[in-house]
């Protein structure tokens, strides 16, 4: 049976302007962006005791030199140094998917430990939390939770502990609200900058660790949101909080138009899964359940997490 993956980057693209629903009106919603603030002092002192600086007189009709331009200097770099989020659809046909992960998380957190042989420099400083998701409505009418949540831990037991306690099932039939679920991720609280402290609750500072967003599905998504605070929100919502939160998004998903427009935001990358002649669900269920390609895969994944784990000081 022939297996198709390919992998969909777009490392520069604006998905300001380049992710549009077709049923959705133009959106002229824009990423808000820093201002940053240089002062200058407007003089310098000098020791009392110091000679007087020799002025040499320019000859009449000689322009003096243009003096250089300051040569900026380049801000100080964190590496790895990384926030992950799992996110994981856990209505009732990723139970092969969930186990899959459980079961191989510790080779994923070992090669991004490690680095990889391609310069990617190890993320030794990492927390990561598992965040599983159904559509609201039917999970609603089911009495399921819609989002399981939980805090960033440091070790791959606690994370793996996380991946077990999600049950698969409910949910309904497609779609997903995946959207509604990535805009509480995005949006979610960071400490200050300067904080000596963490959160398990909170991102970490944007210029104190990647923030990283990695979901599992194997279905497609609804294109409204529902949440109270982004209620009738679009993809391009979420792309503007991703973008605004520096969030680096990694799918692995179905072969659905709404997740080729997802990997157009800026730094996301889209990890097409199909099989001939197998629907979406069966074709994640086989993906996963194959250890050596599914532990291939995850390795992969962390040496791509470990060249994304370089942050600039802002």
């Amino acid at each position: 049976m022939e297996f198709i993956m390919s992998v969909t980057k777009h490392p520069d693209a604006d998905a300001a302007s380049v992710i549009e629903a077709p049923s959705s009106p133009e959106l002229t919603t824009s990423t808000p962006m820093e201002a940053e603030v240089v002062t200058h002092p407007m003089g310098s002192t000098t020791d009392a005791q110091a000679e007087p600086l020799a002025i040499e007189e320019t000859p009449a009709g000689v322009a003096e030199p243009a003096q250089a331009a300051p040569v900026p200097q380049a801000r100080a770099k964190t590496k790895g140094v990384a926030d992950l989020v799992f996110v994981v659809d856990v209505s009732g046909s990723m139970s092969t998917c969930i186990d899959a992960l459980r079961k191989n998380i510790e080779t994923f957190i070992d090669s991004l430990s490690r680095g990889d042989a391609n310069n990617a420099a190890p993320v030794r400083d990492w927390r990561g939390k598992v965040v599983g998701y159904r559509d609201i409505e039917a999970a609603e009418a089911e009495q399921l939770p819609w989002i399981i949540d939980n805090e960033f831990v440091r070790d791959a037991a606690a994370l793996k502990s996380q991946l077990a306690q999600l049950q698969a099932n409910g949910g309904g039939d497609e779609p997903e609200s995946l959207l509604d679920t990535l805009y509480k991720v995005a949006s979610m609280e960071a400490t200050p900058k300067g904080s000596q402290t963490e959160d398990p609750g909170k991102w970490r500072y944007r210029s104190d660790a990647a923030r990283v967003v990695i979901v599992f599905t194997d279905a497609s998504f609804k294109e409204t949101m529902s949440i109270p605070e982004a209620q009738g929100g679009s993809l391009q919502d979420v792309a503007n909080v991703i973008m605004a939160n520096r969030i680096i998004l990694s799918l692995f998903a179905p072969n659905f138009e709404g997740y080729d427009r997802l990997s157009q935001i800026d730094k996301s990358e889209w990890e097409v899964v199909e099989f001939e002649g197998l629907n979406p669900q069966e074709a994640l269920q086989k993906f996963t359940s194959d250890p050596v390609n599914f532990r291939t895969t995850l390795k992969q994944l962390a040496a791509s997490v470990s060249r994304s784990a370089e942050t600039v000081a802002l």
